[in-house]
Parts: structure tokens; sequence; C-alpha cells
């Protein structure tokens, strides 16, 4: 695999342009806190490139499907340096309205590249190494996470937010490049002018049919929703967390705990799930992601705060790899694009609901009794598939018995 051109390329300009991503969400913080006096406003500005997302995705999807990856991955690329020039002429009139424009082009630029990249990955890295690319994948972007807020954060002290977006803008650049030495064979699509518009419920009724028939496809799916559930209150709780130990350099160990913890994740991804990924194995790490929720009931304590966010990142860094690898190899090609671009669009959904849940709740009944909340929700979620799982084994062993 390191031998592979167009993989190299891929893991390169993700890497960079994921860095200059975080480098320009350390910006759109600062203009925002700068120019928006409501917290709320600033929630829906920064929601407004999800919200878009999730109208396009049906659209994206199909295109996708239909279309060469490489072309999207190039118009997307175009359309992320084009968005730079919005926010600059944001930061010159000091008007937010620039911003918003500078957001939904990045968010449109995303609802197509992401599932874009996801169904590349199978065409051009072999089946059995597609554990290694998405452990690999999720590597990147987590060390590219580390690196682009430390480096944002330096720059805000040191530079203008103009340099700021310039090296968000050079990072896109470099992405859009490297795109374009990609070399990828791609059957030509048939294309029916009579289909239907598309819509998230008849691309869903279409996708619907063939994932149930994938078990592994279905379990994949609610074995995330614990994690999800950690995830989206993320950096809320980190804040809490700083907060009730009135110890703000908290925030980077929780962080860099979670980050180096994932790539440990990965590796394990790679040793025990290679051959075979087995829902056992899979079970036993949301159960891990639930306790790992759960501990953070004593979040007063730093060494266990630490302690629950490491066990958090080596379950998430082992899991996600594992059912991306699942969903790029179960589900038939044909269905890739409109398969990530609705599920991207139901995760940033439930993403949105989450947050604003966590929030809710810190605000209302704390911290403590959140945790809890959501660690019981997640061995609720977990136990229910370990039953499902175990009936469906023995009624399998039943048919398999009487037809010897």
């Amino acid at each position: 695999m390191w031998k592979n051109r167009n993989f190299l390329l891929l893991m390169f300009g993700l890497g960079v342009s994921s860095t200059g991503l975080w480098v320009g969400i350390i910006g759109n913080l600062e203009f925002l806190q700068k120019n928006v006096e409501s917290s709320f406003l600033q929630a829906l500005i920064i929601l407004a490139g999800f919200l878009v997302g999730i109208f396009l995705a049906p659209m994206a999807g199909r295109i996708i499907d239909r279309s060469n990856k490489k072309k999207i991955l190039i118009y997307a690329g175009f359309a992320r340096c084009a968005a730079i020039f919005f926010m600059y002429l944001a930061i010159a009139s000091n008007h937010v309205w620039w911003m918003v424009v500078y957001t939904l082009v990045i968010g449109i630029s995303g609802t197509f590249s992401q599932p874009a990249m996801q169904t590349m990955l199978p065409l051009i890295v072999k089946k059995e190494e597609l554990l290694d690319a998405n452990g690999i994948n999720m590597n990147i972007f987590t060390g590219s996470r580390i690196v682009g807020t430390a480096l944002g954060g330096v720059m805000l002290v040191s530079m203008s937010l103009f340099s700021l977006y310039t090296v968000t803008l050079i990072s896109y650049i470099i992405l859009l490049i490297s795109t374009l030495f990609i070399h990828v064979e791609e059957k030509p699509k048939e294309f029916n002018k009579n289909d239907k518009k598309e819509s998230f419920f008849r691309t869903l009724g279409e996708l619907y049919p063939m994932v149930k028939k994938q078990q592994k496809v279905v379990y994949g799916i609610f074995l995330l929703l614990p994690a999800y559930l950690f995830l989206s209150g993320f950096n809320l709780m980190v804040i809490e967390i700083s907060d009730l130990q009135h110890n703000p350099g908290i925030k980077g160990i929780l962080y860099t705990t979670e980050g180096v913890c994932v790539f440990i994740g990965t590796f394990l991804s790679k040793r025990f799930f290679r051959d075979n990924p087995k829902l056992s194995y899979m079970l036993a790490i949301t159960f891990i992601i639930a306790t790992a929720h759960t501990s953070l009931f004593l979040a007063h304590l730093p060494a266990m705060s630490v302690v629950s966010f490491g066990l958090f990142g080596l379950a998430a860094g082992t899991l996600f790899p594992v059912v991306t690898t699942i969903f790029q190899t179960d589900v038939p090609s044909d269905y890739h694009g409109r398969f990530f671009s609705i599920k991207g669009m139901v995760d940033n959904i439930i993403f949105q609901i989450l947050m604003l849940l966590t929030g809710l709740f810190l605000d209302t009944i704390g911290l403590e009794k959140m945790v809890i909340g959501f660690g019981i929700t997640s061995f609720i979620i977990a136990s229910l598939i370990l039953l499902q799982y175990q009936v469906r084994g023995k009624q399998q062993r039943k048919k398999v018995a009487l037809t010897k």
C-alpha cells in the first residue's frame, strides 16, 4: 500500500488540507467572537454549512454514483479555494453575511467531497488493504486536528486573520494539485434522463432493501450510536471539565490523550480485525465506549477524566476504521455515493441534535447526571444489539440443524 501512488497522493492532500481546515475553524471562532455577540447566532452560522449539506446529500449521492470521483473531488477543491475569498471579504468589511456565504460554500463542497473520497478508496486500494487505509485515514485526520488547532492558536497570537486564512487557502490548493495527479480507472455509469428527481425518501427507499440484506452494515450503523453520544458533546464536555477542575490546562491534556489513544486504537484494529471483523469484538468496543462515558461522573478527578478520554480514544480508533471498511466492502459499489451521502446527512442531523441536548443537559442537570444518563443509554443500545445478535444466531443454528 505504501507503494500505491494514488493512495499516497490522496492521503498527503488529505493531511495538508485537514490541517488547514482546523486552522480555518480556529479563525472562524475568532471572527464570530469579534463580530457576533449572541451565542445562538454563532451556532446558527456554524450550522449553516451542515444544514445545506442535509438538503443536498441525496442529489450529491446520486451524482457521485454516476460520475467520475476524481472530477468531483477537483470541483469540490475549486469550491473550497473560492470560499476563502468570501472569508477575505468578511474580514475586510466585518460583515458576517460574507462568512455565511463562505460557510455555505464549504458545506456544499464537503457534501460532495467526503462521500466521493470514501467511494474512491476502494477503487485505489486492494480489498485486503482497506482496513489499513481507513486506519491511516483516521490517524491523519486526528493528527491534523491536533496540529491544526495548535497551529491556529499560535497564529492568532502573532498573525492576522488574513494570514491565517491564507494558510488554509494554501492547504486547499495543495489538496487540489495532489488530486489532479491521481489516476483512477472507472467504468462509465449509465445515465437515464428519465430518472425521477432525487429526494431523501426516494434515495432511502432505494438503499433500505439493499442495506437490510447486509447484516454487518446494519449492526455497524447502530454500533456507532454510542460513539456519537460521546463525540457530539466532546468539546462541551472538555470545557465543562476544565471549569469543574478549575484547570484550563486540562483541555490540552484531554485532547492530546484522546488523539494519542486513537492512534493506538487504529493499530489494534489492524491487528485484531484484519481478516474477520467479529461482531462480538465490536460489541466489546462499544461497551468500552459506554464505560468511558459513564466514568466521567468522576471527572472532577483529573486522572479519572484523562483515563475516560483515553478509553474513548482507544475504542473509537479501533471501531471507526473497522465499521467504515465494512461499509466499503459490504455495500455494493454502485450504491457507495448514495450510501455515504445519506449516512453523512444522517450523521450531521444526529450530531446537531445530540450537541444541543448535551448543552441543554449541562445547563440543567449538570455533567455528572448527564454522563450517567448517556452512558446508560449506550449500554442499553449495545445490549439490545447483543440480544438481537444472539437471537439471530440461534435462529440460524436451528435452520442449519433442520437442513441436516
